[in-house]
């Protein structure tokens, strides 16, 4: 009877426990949605990484190259975290569908693609592996884009979901939109191309350019392709209407850069030249609109200066056995036998503005903060004044080499310089050091000085009028000796300190640019030499706060800080000579001055 009584108990509560499962179960079944799954689309880069197509992807991801030429898509289905919790016990699986209303379960035209998934308590993500030409209905690789939807079609214990999740996607059409306002400028073996690109690095990573005829050695396409790619739109006749990879004529040019010099073409060759926006997944736009280009020799400032009688003589980075070559030489020496005395310590550190900066923290002598703050200003005054020895200048100012007084001084109107580069001033950057002396009636230095200009601009075609697709540039490199005097007594009185220079110069010039050019000119490194004079005013900014400026040479080295301007003069002609390039000018330069 005992017996009995225990077995009708067992069976009770294990009745109950079932009904309480089965309850749950049912609870959980009921409750699954689309929100608790997430569904996407994903591309396999070309280094096996596997990213998740966006929103924006999904709209030119499946263009008609995807469907000609087929490529891996990863489709995936897990849960969210509220989906782990409510399957309970249940099974979950899914199909993949692409059609615009799968969602109903009597709608017509949706095509199953892939295999099935299953989902479970334990197994809360799963993927497969479908080529991208699956999700073309039928195969049709139009080029005209349609909206669709690829849905994850999920049962829950073989009872259909009333709302699977899905994604929009667009099938067919030419993948990114094709750039405009494609220009070709004639270039010597080449053609400078340019565009206006129609989107940003969300939708594409760059640019090719195609060219008819081919190269003999094309570049690598950077977009998918293969050779049952149909046409790209447009007319058919166009070389690049199936955007053959044998036209293609340039590297990837990276978002951003609109433009990109074509080289290997050959001169009197006329060209067809084009341009395809290449999307972030690999996909590319049909071609642009075409425009003709025939390359052509071009000339440069060099040419130029040489045709119209220039006789400045280039030569190479070495001594000369001629007393012009030899004081070039000798200015370059006295500036390295400047570096090599006491200022070696901070002048090896001088990588930057910024190292220079930091190396002039470590003062020179040991001086401690006593000394700089004395009971006086005279006696301050005298303390700074025993440890002055260097300046450093950063200068700056606007410059224009006077290439063209060579030709008005023979009464010739070319002006070569003003023909390539316009009249207008470039910024010329210096460096100056100084040492100082002596003090007697004022501070007496020795300094030099490296300076740095660039003046670049389009090379012309064969009129001698029409900007070409070539650059051409005059580099300057100006290096100074001078002997420097500086009026210390006035500025420790009024605040401002006047100065003059005096100086020898040796300023290292050279033609360059992208034009190859036919004169024996092309690529000349030269030498002009010559001589400055300058005349200008510092203030010093201590009286600004003078408490900070003792505080800051005590710290340090740093005696003096001031701004300044100058009026300067750089007679660089070779001394009157006949063959030397003339490189001076009549400016000014403003900087910043620090004593140490």
């Amino acid at each position: 009877m005992q017996f009995a009584k225990a077995m009708r108990f067992t069976w009770l509560v294990g009745t109950l426990v079932l009904g309480i499962v089965c309850s749950a179960r049912a609870v959980h079944a009921a409750s699954l949605s689309a929100a608790d799954f997430t569904f996407t689309l994903s591309r396999i880069d070309g280094d096996g990484r596997t990213t998740t197509l966006t929103d924006d992807e999904l709209k030119t991801f499946f263009s008609s190259a995807r469907c000609a030429c087929p490529t891996s898509v990863v489709a995936q289905l897990a849960f969210t975290s509220s989906g782990t919790t409510n399957v309970g016990s249940s099974t979950v699986d899914a199909q993949i569908e692409v059609g615009s209303d799968c969602d109903n379960s009597s709608a017509s035209g949706c095509a199953t693609i892939g295999s099935s998934l299953t989902l479970s308590s334990s197994k809360t993500s799963t993927s497969e592996t479908i080529s991208s030409s699956s999700f073309f209905n039928g195969g049709s690789c139009s080029t005209t884009a349609t909206a669709t939807r690829a849905w994850a079609v999920i049962r829950q214990d073989g009872a259909r979901l009333d709302a699977p999740p899905s994604l929009v996607i667009n099938l067919g059409g030419t993948g990114p939109t094709a750039p405009t306002t494609v220009k070709a400028q004639s270039a010597d073996e080449g053609t400078l191309v340019s565009w206006t690109a129609t989107g940003d690095s969300t939708t594409i990573q760059g640019h090719q350019v195609l060219c008819s005829p081919a190269l003999a050695s094309p570049p690598t396409a950077a977009y998918d392709t293969c050779a049952a790619l149909p046409a790209a739109g447009g007319d058919g006749s166009s070389p690049f209407a199936t955007l053959d990879a044998k036209f293609v004529c340039s590297s990837l040019v990276a978002v951003g850069t609109n433009s990109v010099r074509v080289k290997g073409l050959t001169n009197g060759q006329a060209y067809q030249v084009a341009v395809v926006a290449v999307g972030i997944d690999g996909t590319a736009s049909k071609a642009s609109s075409i425009v003709t280009v025939t390359p052509a020799p071009t000339y440069g400032f060099d040419d130029l200066y040489r045709q119209n009688g220039g006789t400045a003589a280039g030569c190479a980075v070495a001594p000369s056995s001629s007393s012009r070559g030899g004081l070039c030489v000798a200015v370059a020496l006295m500036i390295g036998a400047a570096r090599r005395r006491r200022s070696r310590r901070w002048l090896v550190r001088a990588a930057g503005a910024g190292v220079v900066l930091a190396a002039l923290a470590a003062p020179a002598r040991a001086q401690t903060y006593a000394e700089m703050i004395q009971s006086s200003d005279a006696s301050k005054d005298s303390t700074v004044a025993t440890k002055r020895g260097w300046n450093l200048e950063l200068r700056f100012g606007p410059y224009r080499p006077d290439v063209d007084s060579e030709f008005a001084a023979r009464g010739s109107t070319a002006r070569p310089y003003r023909q390539i580069f316009s009249s207008s001033r470039r910024l010329m950057t210096q460096l100056e050091i100084d040492r100082q002396m002596s003090r007697r009636g004022g501070i007496w230095a020795l300094g030099v000085s490296v300076g740095y200009l660039r003046a670049s601009g389009s090379a012309l075609e064969a009129d001698l009028t029409t900007a070409s697709g070539d650059s051409t540039s005059l580099t300057l490199i100006p290096l100074s000796l001078s002997a420097v005097y500086r009026a210390d007594a006035v500025r420790q009185i009024v605040g401002i300190e006047p100065y003059a220079k005096l100086g020898l110069d040796c300023t290292v010039w050279s033609f360059g640019g992208s034009a190859t050019s036919n004169a024996a000119s092309s690529g000349t490194t030269g030498r002009t030499l010559g001589w400055h004079a300058a005349a200008g005013l510092s203030l010093d900014l201590a009286a600004l706060d003078p408490e900070a400026s003792d505080s800051m040479a005590a710290e340090t080295g740093i005696k003096q800080t001031a701004l300044f301007a100058e009026v300067a003069r750089y007679a660089l002609d070779g001394f009157g000579s006949s063959s030397a390039l003339h490189v001076g000018d009549l400016t000014w330069f403003g900087g910043l001055m620090l004593e140490f």
